[in-house]
């Protein structure tokens, strides 16, 4: 039987890696001449780029007078762009930024031409087993990739990829590589040499008469003597077809009925290795990255959706830059860490820029809403960011005032309390240039406080206002009493411990929170465990200094965990500890919320280390619940099956059990813990205990030999001293509890979606006029949406309120929506009219809601 030799020609674009986006720039404004002049001259050729339409933003930065040239090469199809903006990592990221990395990539592509609507992501560190879904909601009905794949997954590397909701796409492991016919010899002898290994390997796992050469490799040029070499194949193989295809073109030789059926993750180390540890990687850079995706899918977004409402014009230039900026340093490498000491600077730095905007543009909107509330200029403004009721909740407020003391009030002039956090003074001319400027000198007060907002309708703003009085308040109540409580438990200290007692069992957890020390002798891809190790943990180590505060709405420990470490790898060898760290932060019980919430400030002092937080759960199961991309998913605690044939089979790396989530986790027996977690991702589950990586300090760029990893370094081997993270603080958030619930999604949803308070200031870096045609708004436009998670709140560009949500339970659920309602696709376009609809099990739906 005839083969069908297809030959796709492209190459691979790192925009940084060991080299920086800007050297890159350069080579691809190189790069685009020399395709665009060997496809005019051969209009039958195909060129894939790379599957992402950043490159066409980045070469016409450059050179803008070539836009018409490249628009006709894509609109022939000589030149197949997107359906990527950038080549995102498909494990760490927020599940929006994948959602809208498609969207603004096949948006652009759009712009030139037809995009190629392919899921091509050659090179990213696994895949998560929603994206078959995502994929598909885009009209994309294929992902190729290169890692993840093993025969524990299917015989043959052409299968249907079935996700987590059962949504089944084609899926096509690049079982040579992206780069498995890079260069191909023209030189016949060398090139039946290369051949015949090329065939060999696609021989043994096509699942079809096709085979895929994939000519190209990382900024590798066009091959211009491809059709010499295509004369020489045909003579090396008389009996097989040999043409140019494109992805498209390969899948019209597969026969669905005839594909093997692979099911969820796409996380195997056997042929290509995943780098299950990067999630640890430059901690600061992913803390960093967190933090603006949570601020800018629950905060900006459906903020903004309020202020279109009232009159304040939806941002979404800004809301586009910022996304923009956040997938520049999503691709596998950037957002993986695993660069060059400049990369990451470069990419920190990019990010610092995209959270500057979106904390402006957030404190923009909230001050315009602040000042429409003509009646008083002491307003405060409470925000629920939700198309859900909130009731009962607390809310962080800072407010800068002259005096020390100040009461609130709400809307109907009851007063309100609240709970003292922080307060310190400082000249008012450090924030207001204008007091400095008229020589005022000026003393006020920055306070933070918790208050506690009764009800809030969906997408709704309420106004409290506040009064400065001289009247001290009450104290808040210190005790030597080592313990906290509310309404579901108690978290006390004994031993130098902490410990918690949950209410309703009576069950107590010893030694529930912890930190662990351990060392780290790995790479920027891999956390490898030391020849010889030495695991220091808080439990037995650490001095632990504390206070309490209570009043009536919260209660909180104020600590110190203090431990001595080695100070790098050395020293763990020769068991010395010279190092003295100290974790500060604070647990903090609220009334009516079972949660402990976890705040811990570290300053990173030591080298060649892991540090792990560590919770005593006593649950001994052998799966964990988490939630990945927009669902639920049970994922095992250890990986038993290709852990015990990875050595013999000759995997290329150690699966090891080290897991991602999303946002949480929960582990469940005869009784249950669940954890939620702001940007901590990587996690363990061994003996009953919930390991969650805090950060990890290494030295190089890649390493060869790792005892999980054999063989050559990932990446070069070059040293990265600022990957120590010397000096480097931090701040980690999460909350746990013990309640038997089964909607951990919907509260991790809320734990990252809290209310928002904003204080209208009297001092301010920039003056403001009030927009007069702002007027408050009192449209209800709360949803009952059930045990569905809202996954985005915000404007299509025709400024209709969209709202994306999915069901991460087993059962399906039935939503009633307002009058006007439209379902829609993941490119925001409206498709047909729906009142009532149902969300089945891990399903994803977009709605334009009638306001």
């Amino acid at each position: 039987m005839s083969r069908d030799i297809k030959i796709l020609m492209h190459t691979h674009w790192d925009r940084e890696w060991y080299f920086t986006k800007d050297e890159t720039k350069v080579l691809l404004r190189n790069h685009m001449q020399d395709v665009m002049d060997y496809l005019e001259d051969n209009p039958e050729t195909i060129y894939i780029l790379d599957g992402q339409s950043v490159m066409i933003d980045d070469y016409l930065e450059l050179e803008p007078t070539e836009e018409p040239r490249l628009k006709r090469l894509i609109q022939s199809g000589n030149l197949r762009v997107g359906p990527w903006y950038t080549q995102t990592d498909l494990l760490l990221v927020h599940g929006e930024s994948i959602f809208r990395n498609l969207y603004y990539g096949i948006k652009r592509a759009r712009e030139f031409g037809e995009p190629m609507l392919v899921g091509y992501a050659p090179d990213t560190f696994g895949h998560a087993s929603q994206m078959p879904q995502i994929y598909q909601q885009f009209g994309i009905e294929s992902t190729f990739f290169w890692r993840g794949f093993s025969e524990l997954k299917a015989e043959k590397s052409d299968f249907l990829w079935e996700g987590v909701d059962g949504t089944r796409i084609f899926g096509i492991n690049l079982a040579t590589g992206y780069q498995g016919a890079k260069y191909l010899e023209s030189d016949p002898k060398l090139l039946s040499e290369r051949m015949a290994k090329l065939m060999h390997v696609l021989d043994t796992y096509s699942a079809s008469n096709s085979r895929l050469i994939m000519n190209g490799h990382d900024q590798m040029p066009l091959q211009r003597d491809i059709k010499q070499v295509m004369t020489e194949i045909e003579k090396l193989y008389p009996e097989d077809n040999v043409s140019l295809t494109d992805f498209e073109g390969y899948l019209q030789g597969l026969n669905k009925d005839e594909l093997e059926i692979v099911r969820g993750e796409l996380t195997d180390s056997k042929h290509a290795r995943i780098h299950r540890t990067i999630g640890s990687t430059r901690m600061d850079i992913k803390l960093l990255n967190n933090e603006i995706e949570t601020k800018l899918y629950h905060t900006l977004e459906p903020l903004a959706v309020i202020g279109e409402r009232v009159g304040i014009p939806y941002p979404h230039g800004v809301v586009e830059r910022i996304a923009k900026l956040l997938f520049g340093a999503h691709a596998h490498d950037s957002i993986g860490g695993c660069n060059s000491d400049s990369v990451n600077q470069d990419i920190k730095q990019r990010l610092i820029n995209a959270k500057e905007m979106v904390d402006t543009q957030i404190e923009l909107h909230l001050r315009l809403l602040t000042m429409a509330n003509k009646a008083t200029n002491n307003t405060i403004v409470i925000v629920n960011p939700s198309p859900e009721k909130r009731a009962g909740e607390m809310v962080s407020l800072e407010l800068i005032t002259r005096t020390k003391n100040f009461d609130l009030y709400d809307e109907s002039g009851q007063q309100v309390d609240y709970v003292l956090d922080h307060q310190q003074s400082e000249d008012a001319g450090l924030i207001d240039r204008q007091v400095a400027a008229r020589l005022k000198d000026i003393t006020v007060y920055r306070t933070n406080i918790y208050v506690k907002v009764d009800e809030m309708r969906g997408l709704s703003a309420r106004y409290f206002t506040y009064e400065e009085v001289e009247t001290k308040r009450a104290e808040v109540k210190q005790t030597k009493n080592a313990m906290i409580k509310n309404d579901f438990g108690q978290l006390f200290i004994e031993d130098n411990q902490l410990h918690y007692r949950h209410k309703k069992t009576n069950r107590v957890y010893h030694n529930v929170l912890s930190i662990e020390n351990s060392g780290d002798a790995g790479d920027s891809y891999d956390y490898s465990p030391p020849v010889t190790d030495w695991v220091l943990n808080t439990q037995a180590e650490a001095d632990l200094s504390f206070t309490i505060e209570k009043t009536a709405l919260s209660e909180v420990i104020k600590l110190t965990l203090a431990f001595s470490v080695p100070s790098n790898q050395t020293e763990r060898e020769n068991k010395q500890t010279t190092a003295r760290v100290e974790f500060t932060g604070t647990c903090r019980l609220f009334e009516n919320d079972p949660k402990v919430y976890v705040e811990l400030n570290h300053t990173n002092t030591t080298a060649d280390s892991r540090y792990r937080l560590v919770f005593r759960t006593g649950i001994i199961t052998d799966e964990v619940k988490v939630d990945g991309y927009l669902s639920d998913q049970l994922k095992p605690v250890y990986l038993s099956e290709p852990l015990a044939i990875w050595e013999q089979d000759n995997w290329v790396e150690k699966p090891v059990s080290i897991e991602t989530m999303q946002s949480y986790l929960s582990l469940k027996r005869d009784h249950q813990f669940n954890l939620y977690t702001k940007g901590l991702k990587e996690y363990e589950v061994v003996d009953g205990n919930a390991y969650v990586t805090l950060f990890r300090t290494f030295s190089h760029l890649g390493k060869r030999n790792l005892i999980n990893r054999p063989g050559r370094p990932s990446g070069i081997e070059i040293k990265t001293p600022d990957n120590q993270l010397k000096d480097t603080s931090f701040t980690f958030n999460c909350a746990f509890d013990f309640e038997q619930i089964e909607t951990q999604n919907k509260q991790a949803n809320r734990y990252l979606t809290p209310l928002i308070g904003y204080q209208r200031k009297e001092f301010n870096r920039f003056n403001l006029n009030p927009r007069p045609k702002v007027k408050l708004d009192d449209t209800d436009v709360t949803l009952n949406l059930g045990q569905c998670v809202v996954s985005a709140v915000k404007c299509t560009e025709d400024n209709q309120l969209l709202i994306r949500l999915y069901n991460p339970m087993d059962q399906p659920d039935t939503l009633t929506l307002p009058e006007g309602s439209k379902r829609a696709n993941a490119m925001e376009e409206p498709l047909q009219d729906v009142k009532e609809v149902t969300v089945k099990p891990q399903e994803i739906m977009q709605f334009i809601i009638h306001q």
